[in-house]
């Protein structure tokens, strides 16, 4: 795995996988790479221009996967696999 600097519109087919207060998770796939694109930009509205200079960067992640089984793992292990609620991620 490794982040990547990329948008999440650079993935118009990217799949909801995971929608949480203050952003959501999606999975995407493109010239045989696997992502997972974490935007919890959302929370941008809620924090005061201080604390937004601070997460510059941190607000919206694409991470690039070689395989779709080590995106899997990497989802299985934040519990982003089963519903909400369903399992308490890793912590």
């Amino acid at each position: 795995m490794r982040r990547v600097a990329l948008s999440p519109d650079s993935f118009p087919g990217r799949v909801l996988l995971r929608g949480f207060e203050g952003g959501a998770v999606y999975t995407a796939e493109r010239a045989g790479k696997f992502y997972v694109i974490q935007d919890e930009g959302t929370m941008a509205d809620l924090l005061s221009e201080e604390d937004l200079a601070d997460l510059a960067g941190e607000l919206v992640k694409v991470l690039e996967f070689d395989a779709p089984a080590e995106r899997a793992t990497y989802i299985h292990e934040r519990g982003w696999d089963v519903p909400n609620g369903s399992r308490s991620p890793p912590g």
